[in-house]
């Protein structure tokens, strides 16, 4: 499952970092399943001006994509690319190449920049009506980080978090750190219990990585952020509402999303 990377560009800064942290992503899958897909998206409909000057700026963004695609094909001999030039809304068009057989993956607005649609509002945006996990991405790095940090909850959607968390973090030689907050008046050993209970099908997935635990109370978004300044990525889920409900990722997420300094990966539940 999700064994492609599919990468939202438009040759901005933010849309470079997305792809740098693609191209790696993709690296790593297994020998045939080492595929990447470019997807620049022309919005027309937010360009004002005449038809023959729009028409001149898709050639020229065409172009431009084409032109990144043979680049990361040189310099990359090993992925197997695609490019994809759409002309549509960039939310749409992105939300429709999500699903169980791909990771998508747009660049996060953290810090002052002009760039729009590749941005944080775009990745909450997506992460709300995803079919599928999407990744956005940090221009900044802000120095040495490692492991894979995944909010936990509890049921079902719990296991399959945890699963697809531990996957990444094998494929990418990290650790797993796995770590459910509970409200101030939990009870400890329940936590544990039931996080044990969510980490079951990745342990016997994956028995050679290393599971680190964590349970703490308090507010889950604020303590996530603390915690996720130690670690090379962040694993949440969300809600997983789709079309209908595209503007409720939920707090969690959509915190981590615009405020997280590292990449973050947002996974909806399983479709049944």
């Amino acid at each position: 499952m999700h064994e492609a990377t599919v990468v939202g560009w438009d040759g901005g800064r933010t849309a470079e970092a997305a792809l740098a942290w693609a191209i790696a992503r993709a690296e790593r899958q297994p020998a045939g399943a080492r595929k990447l897909r470019i997807v620049r998206v022309f919005d027309e409909a937010a360009i004002a001006g005449e038809d023959r000057a729009i028409e001149d700026l898709v050639r020229v963004a065409e172009s431009d994509a084409d032109a990144a695609g043979l680049r990361v094909r040189t310099e990359h001999p090993s992925l197997e690319v695609e490019v994809e030039f759409v002309r549509d809304e960039p939310g749409e068009a992105l939300r429709d190449r999500t699903g169980d057989d791909a990771v998508v993956v747009v660049g996060a607005e953290n810090g002052r920049t002009d760039e729009y649609w590749h941005s944080s509002r775009l990745g909450a945006r997506l992460c709300g009506m995803a079919d599928g996990p999407v990744a956005v991405i940090p221009t900044d790095d802000p120095g040495s980080r490692s492991g894979v940090l995944v909010a936990v909850d509890h049921g079902l959607a719990a296991q399959g978090l945890c699963r697809f968390a531990a996957a990444f973090a094998a494929s990418a030689g990290e650790s797993l750190h796995a770590m459910h907050i509970g409200s101030r008046s939990h009870t400890v050993g329940v936590d544990v219990e039931e996080l044990e209970d969510a980490l079951g099908p990745a342990r016997r997935e994956f028995p050679d990585l290393e599971i680190v635990t964590h349970v703490e109370s308090g507010p889950t978004a604020t303590t996530l952020l603390r915690r996720a300044e130690d670690h090379d990525t962040v694993v949440v889920g969300s809600r997983g509402l789709g079309a209908v409900g595209r503007m409720f990722l939920g707090s969690v997420s959509h915190a981590m999303v615009t405020n997280a300094r590292c990449p973050t990966i947002v996974v909806p539940p399983a479709r049944r």
